[in-house]
């Protein structure tokens, strides 16, 4: 079942039927009884051993770090030890041993040695990524005493199970959902409709825009071999519209169906494409990945003890300032190879989604001299728009080029379609001599889906002063209605169905 099948809008309006019809003081109870049917019609049944294995897991461990904390803090911190490298381990059998058998039988081939081993074929459990963080998160709070650990297991089950969050987040700390997520919700009319507009808008991104442009970016890098040149860097950029129109599409129909429940989620994107840099970019994409690996691997890394020796250290040979910049560039380094890694097990990603973005920020941060003076030298206006659009313009070229990898099928192939994105860019008429009809794309939908991303930057331009919805709802009623059902028939009419329209086609499910 997926966000955007007919059965899953069937399973959510029964949902919320039976949410509001049981008393308000078990009512989280039915949201977790769905959870459990949920799961069950989306992934392998047998998969269900890992995720209740997590969800025991992860609250024994809670409870047994709250108990001994003050009492005993390394019998805590064992405990915390232990819940992390259990709740990971079975993420890392699950979803990476494939990848370590590869290297492992390449080894042994190498070595000339009998030892190579079966390439297992396990069941991946629906969202494993999200909810091992997500509980990791948890363990990780209890142990700082941010929060108290749940003593009810069936509650710890609904947050680390929540069914609209488990297929891909946004990963949430207990302390900002339990509130919502617990408490005696009231049907609210506000929140109902409020929340269906959200998801109606995240339909609209997915079927009208994200699928025409998957039309486009899967038949270029289908065959790079006759679309070459001009053509990759095409697909690269509108690779990065798809993947945003996809991914944040899927966002707004789970923070809306959470909206109608009453439940708020925090918000996993911030109009990314208004950033000036590369940083800015993952303050704004993916927001709650990155502030994950900001609280629980960045900042652990600084802070522990021997790092801290190590900084010390550095400072009496190579100065402090430059001693700050080495460890902190080898934190970002562990941050960004395990953000890669998080991504897939393959070269692909650890390299397009972590270590490029790493080195991006490195540049920058290392180069800021150099490029002030530049800056100077060219007499530049940093107040300036045209100094902005450059700036944004350069921001999307660089991120573009990391999801060149993360489209790529390989390592190789993401290298070898960048230098044929070189060596062959000697065509930039395809964007005027109607090409893209070889991909499926009439000239009617080339200009809807033109008409679309317009409508996705004006979104994107009102955000930045508030909650576009409170702006409509304070606009007249007809005109409310009539933008509803203009947005609801652009869905209804212009999404793409058809014989080879697969709902389960989100980028992100499934990590």
């Amino acid at each position: 079942m997926t966000l955007t099948s007919f059965s899953f809008f069937v399973f959510f309006a029964v949902c919320i039927l039976c949410y509001y019809i049981l008393p308000q003081k078990i009512r989280w109870t039915g949201l977790l009884g769905f959870s459990i049917l949920f799961f069950v019609f989306s992934s392998p049944p047998i998969t269900g051993i890992f995720l209740l294995g997590c969800i025991i897991v992860t609250h024994t461990c809670c409870m047994q770090i709250h108990r001994f904390k003050k009492t005993d803090p390394g019998k805590a911190k064992g405990f915390l030890i232990c819940g992390i490298i259990i709740d990971l381990s079975m993420l890392a059998v699950l979803k990476y041993s494939n990848f370590f058998a590869l290297h492992w039988n390449a080894i042994a081939a190498r070595a000339h040695l009998n030892a190579s081993v079966r390439i297992p074929d396990w069941p991946v459990p629906l969202g494993i990524s999200f909810y091992t963080l997500q509980a990791v998160g948890l363990m990780a709070d209890t142990w700082r005493e941010i929060t108290e650990p749940e003593h009810n297991i069936f509650k710890s089950a609904l947050f680390i199970a929540y069914y609209p969050q488990l297929t891909s987040g946004p990963i949430a700390r207990y302390e900002e959902l339990k509130e919502s997520l617990f408490r005696e919700n009231a049907f609210s009319w506000t929140n109902f409709t409020h929340g269906l507009q959200r998801m109606l808008w995240g339909l609209f991104k997915k079927l009208v825009l994200s699928a025409r442009l998957a039309l486009v970016v899967d038949g270029i890098n289908g065959d790079m071999e006759v679309y070459n040149g001009f053509y990759i860097w095409i697909a690269a950029g509108l690779f990065m519209l798809q993947l945003y129109t996809d991914f944040s599409g899927y966002m707004d129909i789970i923070i809306g169906a959470s909206e109608v429940f009453g439940i708020k989620l925090p918000e996993n994107f911030r109009a990314p494409f208004f950033s000036r840099s590369v940083r800015e970019f993952w303050q704004r994409w993916h927001i709650t990945l990155g502030a994950f690996m900001r609280d629980y691997v960045f900042y652990p890394i600084q802070h522990a003890y021997r790092f801290i020796h190590i900084r010390k250290a550095l400072s009496q040979k190579i100065g402090r300032k430059a001693a700050d910049r080495l460890t902190t560039g080898a934190a970002l380094l562990c941050v960004w190879f395990l953000t890669g890694l998080w991504h897939g097990g393959a070269y692909k990603y650890i390299f397009g989604w972590g270590l490029w973005f790493w080195l991006c920020l490195i540049l920058g941060q290392t180069g800021e001299p150099l490029w002030k003076k530049l800056r100077v030298f060219f007499k530049v206006r940093e107040s300036s728009f045209s100094w902005r659009l450059f700036q944004i313009l350069r921001t999307f070229i660089l991120v573009s080029i990391g999801n060149i990898f993360f489209r790529a099928g390989s390592l190789k192939a993401a290298f070898r379609a960048i230098s044929l994105g070189f060596t062959s860019a000697d065509n930039p008429w395809i964007l005027f001599d109607g090409s893209y009809s070889q991909f499926g794309l009439s000239q009617k939908e080339v200009f809807l889906t033109f008409a679309g991303l317009l409508i996705l930057l004006l979104v994107s331009v009102l955000q930045q002063s508030g909650s576009v919805r409170e702006k409509i709802d304070r606009q007249g009623i007809v005109f409310r209605w009539v933008l509803y059902f203009m947005l609801l028939f652009a869905v209804i009419v212009f999404g793409k169905y058809g014989p080879d329209y697969n709902p389960a086609d989100f980028i992100y499910r499934g990590f």
